[in-house]
C-alpha cells in the first residue's frame, strides 16, 4: 500500500496549467487568483462540485511523476488502481535528449465522475516505483476535453517525432470503447529544425510543470 504524502490530502488538489494555451471547454472561465500568492484556484479539484454535477472537467493534469515511469508503467498503475480504462487521452511528455519523461502527464477521463476515485487514489501519495520520494499531484488542466486536446497536438512538431512519444487516444464509444485509435495528424504539422528543439514548446512545458504552490510541508 501507499503512505499518504505530505501535500495537501482532501477534496482539492494543487492547481496546474494545462500543456499549452487555453483551448476551448469549461476552462475559458477568467482565472481566479489567489491575493496571497498568485495561485490560480480555477484548477483545484473539488470533490463536492463533481459529485453534485457542478464541474463538468474531464482533463487531468498529473504531477511529479518519477522520470523512470513510461505510459505503458502509468497507465498499468491506473488500470489497476481504477479497475480498468476509463480515459480516451494520455500524454506522457518525454524528453527527446533523454528520454525520459519530464515529471507531468495528461489524462481525460470519459465521464468526469471517474475523476473521484482517480484523485483519491492518486493526490498526495508516493509512487510504487524507484522507491521515488515525489509526492503525486493531481489538478484540472487547462485545456480540457478530448477533441479540444487533439486539436492542440496535431500540428505541433511533436507529429514530427517517434510515434511512442505520442500523446495517446482511445475509443470513446461503441464496441471498442477502451481500444487505442490512431492519432490523427494535423495539415501543418510544425517541424524542429536539424538539432533544436522547439523551444516554445519546450519552455511552455516547463512553466506548466511548476504552476502552483508547493505542496503543503514540501522544501
Amino acid at each position: 500500500g501507499q503512505g499518504q504524502g505530505q501535500g495537501q490530502g482532501g477534496a482539492q488538489a494543487q492547481g496546474a496549467q494545462g500543456h499549452g494555451g487555453q483551448a476551448g471547454g469549461k476552462d475559458d472561465a477568467p482565472r481566479r487568483r489567489d491575493s496571497k500568492d498568485g495561485f490560480d484556484k480555477s484548477f483545484l479539484v473539488d470533490l463536492h462540485a463533481i459529485l453534485s454535477g457542478a464541474d463538468k472537467r474531464t482533463t487531468l493534469m498529473v504531477k511529479n511523476i518519477p522520470n523512470k515511469y513510461n505510459q505503458r508503467m502509468l497507465l498499468s498503475a491506473v488500470d489497476d488502481r481504477l479497475g480498468g480504462p476509463m480515459y480516451d487521452f494520455f500524454y506522457l511528455p518525454i524528453d527527446f535528449k533523454n528520454k525520459c519523461n519530464v515529471g507531468y502527464a495528461f489524462i481525460n477521463f470519459t465521464n468526469p465522475m471517474s475523476l473521484p476515485a482517480f484523485f483519491e487514489q492518486f493526490h498526495g501519495r508516493r509512487w510504487e516505483k524507484f522507491n521515488s520520494d515525489k509526492v503525486c499531484e493531481v489538478a484540472y488542466a487547462r485545456i480540457q476535453g478530448k477533441q479540444a486536446l487533439i486539436t492542440h497536438f496535431q500540428n505541433s512538431s511533436l507529429m514530427a517525432e517517434d510515434k511512442k512519444c505520442r500523446p495517446l487516444i482511445f475509443h470513446t464509444e461503441g464496441s471498442r470503447k477502451g481500444e487505442q485509435e490512431p492519432f490523427p495528424v494535423g495539415p501543418n504539422v510544425r517541424r524542429r529544425l536539424s538539432g533544436e528543439r522547439d523551444l516554445r514548446d519546450q519552455q511552455r512545458g516547463r512553466r506548466d510543470n511548476k504552476a502552483g504552490p508547493p505542496m503543503n510541508g514540501s522544501k
